[in-house]
């Protein structure tokens, strides 16, 4: 199972060298390098992609494949982080450039031309306000970096919630949110790319809404599909995938569940793919098979500090998954 740890430092003791006393050497191991992390892509059995004692979720990278973001959540707050690919492998995660750390933020998701990454941040607002809720931010590709951030328009933000922005090459924007005309609590909505705007979103309707919440969508570049989250009667356990796919008509079909092993039961959520669109991101606090029960303390406060504790991780997968579950006909 391969997996990525932040820290990569080992210490080794030397006994019975040629000095008086024993000596410490502290050894900085080999950089990371190559796409991924280093890491060798997955087939169609779900891996862990990056893993540690603290709660990773939500990936997107440039288009280039150099640079990383995701979100992690600790102490009940979102933060924004990056690692970049260079001459000296990847880097150690730092907060985001366009990130404020003292607010929460999370959920990054950079378009397929590269040109936009967008996110959710409770910062304040442009006139100096304070948000209630989350809203959906924007910063443009610019110089090798990122430009300064912009807070969509309404109809898109709204007084209400806004999660989880994913957008076609089109320019047309899924995202989740709480706000009147819904099925249920949380819903997908999507807006229109006008070319100078978005549309007023609309509800995705009971091809993809329930009664129960529905979050955290990803549509495929070309709007042939879409996977979210959400909890219903029957799922493997806290949250499952569930994907929709759009039929002859341009509407979607009515949603199915993705089922194991890309859902378990644990809460399963936050897809994703890779630039080229041949790895399948997604997010899960399952915990890894063949992890030994803990027989002593020790081993327990080794598990509840490492990648097994049940907290959030990312796991990634072959795409070709998803073409699996596509309807005949």
């Amino acid at each position: 199972m391969r997996l990525v740890a932040l820290a990569l430092i080992g210490v080794l003791s030397i006994a019975g060298c040629s000095c008086e006393c024993d000596e410490e050497i502290v050894e900085q191991a080999a950089p990371v390098n190559g796409p991924y992390l280093g890491q060798q892509p997955p087939g169609e059995t779900p891996e862990l992609f990056l893993a540690t004692g603290l709660g990773e979720r939500d990936t997107t990278f440039t288009s280039d494949g150099s640079e990383l973001y995701y979100s992690m959540w600790e102490r009940r707050h979102g933060y924004l982080l990056t690692r970049t690919d260079g001459p000296d492998g990847w880097s150690e995660p730092e907060f985001a450039p366009f990130a404020s750390p003292a607010y929460p933020e999370l959920e990054p998701f950079i378009t397929a031309d590269g040109t936009w990454l967008y996110f959710i941040s409770k910062r304040p607002l442009p006139d100096g306000g304070e948000p209630e809720s989350f809203n959906l931010w924007r910063v443009p590709r610019a110089d090798g970096g990122w430009g300064a951030p912009e807070l969509l328009p309404e109809p898109v933000n709204s007084e209400h919630e806004e999660f989880y922005p994913s957008l076609t090459t089109d320019g047309d924007l899924y995202f989740t949110s709480d706000r009147p005309g819904g099925l249920g609590g949380e819903d997908i909505w999507w807006a229109e790319w006008t070319g100078d705007g978005w549309a007023e979103p609309e509800n995705l309707g009971p091809s993809v809404n329930s009664p129960g919440p529905e979050f955290n969508s990803l549509i495929a570049p070309d709007g042939s599909w879409l996977i979210f989250g959400s909890v219903r009667e029957g799922d493997a356990g806290g949250g499952d995938l569930h994907i929709a796919f759009r039929g002859p008509d341009g509407d979607f079909l009515p949603s199915m569940n993705m089922g194991e092993p890309l859902n378990s039961s644990a809460l399963d959520y936050c897809p994703a793919l890779s630039p080229d669109g041949s790895i399948f991101f997604f997010t899960s606090s399952r915990v890894p098979d063949g992890d030994p029960d803990p027989m002593t303390f020790g081993e327990l406060e080794a598990l509840a500090s490492g990648p097994s504790n049940g907290r959030d991780n990312i796991w990634w997968v072959s795409s070709r998954v998803i073409e699996g579950l596509r309807p005949e006909g």
